[in-house]
């Protein structure tokens, strides 16, 4: 993501959500057991470091429920993995592992925030920062996920949904967004110890396929124009030659023929097909 970059110079590393209402949560909703470790793990502990995530480090369990009574913040929902942002990547050199199938995740440690400077750009999932909203970014969990954070020096609890990759200053394990900052004490400061929990919502159940986290494209694009007529014939065409789904894509006044969703094992000779028809440009697109 283009935040990689300017995080370099940035005290606080991120960017964050357009939180689809970033409301309040009135009652408990359905959620499954999570909870809070007997241990913490951290670089004083003779087991692995989990919380930094390099390589193939994994998050530390939880060993009772999470607690949400009284604690608002991000509106929960049952949503399907991004299909952007979901990648294993690397960052200054460091590797950095996705957990895809993560179920139980306690942190404690070091939390700093991030505001104007990033407000409305992308985040790593593609939506727009909003940094009055409730959210946070986070070097490992799938995107989006769900965490209570709660300031240690306070008491003071959010709910946030994680949305952005970040932060990659120090030691830092998060990186909340100024709404949630605000909310647990953290802007007069700029940092403080936290403890994380994750939050897991009921499962979806479209929910994105691990070969999409995975970083699997399952559309590809074959053509785009100006003319509409041309893009109808291209699409006819070519539905009749690969026996896959075609459609256009009306994308900024041009028309965009693409062919998908599909399979991951018919993917390449889909690819195969469509340059032996002469569309020599084609390629593998995520949506």
């Amino acid at each position: 993501m283009n935040k990689f970059l300017s995080s370099m110079t940035s005290v606080c590393f991120s960017a964050s959500l357009l939180l689809q209402g970033c409301v309040t949560v009135s009652e408990n909703p359905s959620v499954e057991d999570g909870g809070n470790p007997a241990v913490t793990t951290g670089a004083n502990t003779s087991a692995a470091y989990y919380g930094t995530g390099p390589n193939n480090s994994r998050p530390a369990p939880q060993t009772r429920p999470v607690d949400l009574t009284n604690v608002t913040g991000a509106k929960l929902t049952s949503e399907k993995y991004s299909v952007r942002g979901n990648k294993d990547y690397v960052v200054l050199g460091q590797k950095y592992k996705v957990w895809r199938d993560v179920d139980s995740y306690y942190e404690e440690g070091t939390a700093s925030w991030y505001g104007p400077g990033f407000h409305g750009q992308n985040t790593s999932n593609g939506e727009p920062y909003n940094m009055n909203g409730y959210t946070a970014a986070h070097k490992n969990l799938p995107l989006p996920s769900f965490l209570k954070v709660t300031n240690l020096e306070n008491g003071k609890a959010v709910i946030v949904r994680v949305n952005d990759r970040g932060p990659f200053h120090g030691n830092r394990i998060l990186d909340l967004s100024r709404g949630a900052a605000s909310k647990i004490g953290v802007i007069g400061p700029g940092t403080a110890r936290v403890s994380v929990e994750l939050i897991k919502t009921v499962p979806n159940s479209e929910q994105t396929s691990m070969n999409l986290l995975n970083g699997y494209k399952p559309y590809i694009q074959i053509f785009s124009t100006m003319d509409y007529n041309k893009a109808e014939n291209i699409k006819n065409s070519l539905a009749k030659e690969t026996g896959k789904p075609v459609f256009i894509q009306n994308y900024q006044q041009a028309y965009r023929i693409k062919v998908g969703p599909l399979k991951q094992d018919e993917a390449a000779s889909t690819l195969s097909t469509i340059k032996q028809c002469g569309y020599a440009g084609a390629f593998f697109t995520a949506d």
